[in-house]
């Protein structure tokens, strides 16, 4: 629990009104009960604060929290980025009693930092380095030479396979993958894949594997979402730099780099060797072929289907991807072909009945 007085220090907000109140958690007004502080910074919310169960909310500066039955409010100008503040306060209250489970495996040769959070079943092999506030759910496996910064969360079944390198503020979700081998196979003849377009292959012809022996290596404030597969290079490492966010079910192949403070968004497939720029959002489902060049803050929308290299600030849509403007007039033009069509048959009917009635003449 956390006073009303707590939160608005916290928020770096003024607060009005009975500054002892206590909260477990927040909430929508509608939805809130006694030990919820309701959330009501955006106008649509404010009329369900006349009816909430909440004691205390926060709102924004434009509304009389006085005609209500609030005892307490904490105000904000900052309607978006309040919420970021508000919900690691909170977060925050989960991080007590630390420890070490007992059931936790720990090689000894391993380093742990000061005041760590540990849970039961968590494997770190030997000679990794874990620093200082970290905290790892359970079954976690971390393997060798691998090196995790400051105040990172690690959650319940991530993988992080061997000389994995992770810097501070790291957030990983559920069942993450950091360290899978690559996909990378090649003809034993040597042949392109193309060849069998024009070709017989026996089917006795097997594919050789190459195996990949670089590692990842992660920067400063990156999250990764839940079921990710993030596979290490073949030979140099596969980067994520600093302050960059993968959504859920993001799958990035081996040797791929992607600049600071990038977006990708659920079910983004980066392929190998891809090169990716700073400040880059990829919408869901996105799909980036390998060895590409993807230029400085530029936007691909949901669904697109990249196989040629993106200049920077471009704005790409549809498969095969296209700058916006192009491939919204090329929609517009498709929707258009069956009234083009219905009028090409009525100009043909025509003429076939100009062309009779020149013959019967």
């Amino acid at each position: 629990m956390i006073s009303l007085a707590e939160i608005a220090k916290a928020l770096d907000c003024d607060f009005y009104g009975n500054g002892k109140l206590v909260f477990s958690s927040p909430s929508e007004p509608s939805s809130a009960n006694i030990n919820q502080i309701a959330i009501a910074t955006d106008k649509k919310f404010q009329s369900e604060l006349y009816s909430t169960k909440a004691k205390g909310a926060i709102i924004n500066t434009n509304f009389n929290w006085k005609t209500t039955k609030l005892e307490g409010v904490i105000v904000t100008n900052q309607s978006k980025l309040i919420l970021s503040k508000l919900t690691k306060v909170f977060d925050d209250l989960k991080k007590e009693n630390r420890s070490i489970n007992q059931n936790a495996l720990i090689n000894s040769s391993s380093k742990i930092g000061t005041n760590p959070n540990i849970g039961s079943y968590v494997i770190i092999k030997e000679n990794s380095e874990i620093g200082n506030n970290v905290d790892i759910e359970n079954f976690v496996e971390v393997g060798k030479n691998v090196i995790i910064g400051n105040n990172c969360y690690i959650k319940s079944g991530t993988k992080i396979y061997d000389n994995t390198i992770i810097g501070d503020r790291f957030i990983c979700h559920q069942n993450v993958v950091i360290g899978s081998d690559g996909f990378s196979f090649h003809p034993q003849n040597e042949e392109s894949i193309l060849d069998r377009l024009t070709k017989e292959v026996s089917s006795s012809e097997k594919f050789a594997r190459v195996a990949s022996i670089g590692a990842v290596e992660i920067g400063n404030d990156v999250e990764i979402g839940a079921n990710c597969c993030i596979d290490r290079g073949t030979i140099k490492n596969t980067i994520i730099k600093s302050g960059t966010k993968l959504d859920n079910l993001v799958h990035i192949a081996h040797n791929v780099e992607i600049g600071y403070n990038c977006l990708i968004c659920g079910q983004v497939g980066i392929a190998g060797s891809t090169l990716v720029g700073d400040n880059v959002v990829m919408g869901g489902q996105v799909g980036i072929a390998d060895n590409l060049k993807i230029g400085n803050n530029s936007i691909m929308a949901g669904k697109t289907g990249v196989s040629a290299n993106i200049l920077p600030r471009k704005f790409m849509m549809g498969n095969p991807a296209m700058e916006m403007k192009k491939n919204i007039a090329s929609y517009m033009a498709l929707r258009r072909l069956p009234k083009l069509q219905s009028k090409i048959k009525q100009l043909n009917k025509l003429m076939d009945e100009i062309s009779s009635k020149i013959i019967k003449d």
